[in-house]
């Protein structure tokens, strides 16, 4: 790994997110490297901007808080980013690959109802196509 590693961070707020974004926090201190939060939200009605970043709902702008206080405390660079989409794992795939991300962690399961066998759909399928490291906490 190189200095200056870029991570992506799928971040729903979940605890499996929380640990995603410890995870994330480590490498990025230890390679000199940056942190993105991607947050995707499924419902565009009532988008807001948080901090310049749109947002849908209390709920969404509590997510990116709590994210940002813990990234500002770890005294890492970051991005907050917000995606509406109701394929999330598609938009951490293609942010990762579009912006050239050296990393993607997310939690095992986040806060959707659908959940596969070991991992959840969001995971599993990030961890099936993505063309860099990956890392799954649960």
């Amino acid at each position: 790994m190189k200095d200056g590693m870029k991570i992506l961070v799928g971040y729903d707020g979940s605890e499996y997110a929380k640990k995603a974004l410890s995870e994330a926090i480590d490498i990025a201190r230890k390679f000199k490297g940056s942190v993105t939060i991607l947050h995707v939200y499924w419902d565009p009605a009532g988008v807001q901007k948080f901090e310049g970043v749109e947002v849908r709902d209390q709920p969404s702008f509590q997510i990116l808080k709590e994210a940002e206080e813990r990234l500002k405390a770890a005294k890492v660079k970051y991005e907050l980013r917000s995606e509406w989409s109701n394929h999330p794992p598609n938009v951490i795939l293609s942010m990762a690959k579009d912006e050239g991300f050296d990393c993607i962690a997310l939690g095992s399961r986040g806060l959707g109802g659908a959940k596969a066998w070991l991992l959840g759909s969001v995971s599993s399928k990030v961890v099936a196509e993505a063309e860099c490291t990956v890392i799954v906490t649960k």
